[in-house]
């Protein structure tokens, strides 16, 4: 069964954030196919000495444990000089598609804080499973800040199988059917492809 482990806003160096140890221990005792960190793996204002090592320590063992690890920067990431090993693939902020465990992913990072600019997704082309993963703020209702703005329709009109967000701390869910939601600061989701469902870790 193909799954696909997502987690999102560790927000590594902020007061009362997750922390490393929390990312570490939800990557060691979850089973799945690949990793995805969506973003705000690093907060803004984290002291780059003491938390850099740190992200790049958890995406490392992300890149351990699973076939599969890839990382979407998030508006706080910008802030940062972020690199990480050969086994996790960092993708760019242009709208691109890859195959992970089974499905199409189709995603873009965030370019700068605030990132204002609206994308254009590609309409689903085939019958494989397809899931988008964007950093968002959405329509703006649950977010102090603009980051790559979409509407539930945007979203809804491409066809996908799901749409997993990061962004909101909260996991909020946008739409059920398909289901568009985030995942949420301090939770993790496990996105089973075969049935298009997701579990709350």
């Amino acid at each position: 069964m193909a799954s696909i482990l997502i987690f999102a806003d560790l927000h590594l160096g902020r007061p009362g954030a997750p922390g490393m140890e929390w990312a570490l221990n939800v990557l060691e005792t979850t089973d799945a196919d690949a990793c995805i960190c969506l973003g705000d793996i690093i907060d803004r204002t984290a002291d780059t000495d003491t938390y850099v090592p740190q992200a790049q320590q958890v995406m490392a063992r992300a890149g351990e444990l699973f076939d599969d690890a890839h990382f979407i920067s998030g508006n706080h990431d910008v802030h940062h000089k972020l690199s990480f090993p050969s086994s996790v693939t960092v993708h760019p902020t242009e709208v691109h598609s890859f195959h992970c465990a089974g499905a199409i992913i189709v995603t873009a990072a965030v370019a700068t804080d605030p990132d204002p600019r609206t994308l254009a997704f590609p309409t689903r082309g085939s019958n494989e499973p397809h899931v988008g993963l964007l950093h968002t703020s959405a329509t703006g209702e649950f977010s102090k800040s603009v980051c790559l703005p979409a509407t539930p329709e945007d979203l809804q009109s491409c066809g996908y199988d799901a749409w997993i967000l990061g962004h909101v701390h909260k996991p909020r869910v946008l739409a059920k059917a398909p289901f568009i939601g985030w995942v949420g600061m301090g939770n993790a989701v496990l996105y089973d492809v075969p049935s298009a469902s997701l579990t709350y870790l």
